[in-house]
């Protein structure tokens, strides 16, 4: 995935969901990887969800783009995650 290419991110009140389309514009677009990162919970942390609904053969090219997909957003999951322990915790020490 090159980097010009964002994770999208939409924020609700359970959570956060992340989106990365490592095919968009191919014909392959309809492949999609989400993340989606619960509010952080005391003990328990943000817990951390990866689905992609589709599975199929990809190329050698198009399994390396799917890979840099992955890790993008695993990246990206763990700095919501972060994210979202600290706003947690500020809130908290703010009572």
């Amino acid at each position: 995935m090159a980097a010009s290419q964002p994770i999208d991110r939409e924020v609700f009140d359970w959570g956060v969901r992340l989106t990365a389309r490592p095919f968009q514009g191919t014909e392959r677009q309809a492949f999609v990887i989400y993340s989606e990162i619960g509010n952080y919970k005391g003990r328990r942390g943000a817990e951390v969800n990866i689905s992609f609904p589709a599975a199929t053969r990809l190329r050698l090219l198009d399994a390396q783009a799917w890979i840099e997909a992955m890790s993008a957003i695993v990246a990206e999951s763990r700095n919501v995650q972060a994210e979202l322990r600290t706003a947690a915790t500020s809130k908290k020490k703010k009572r």
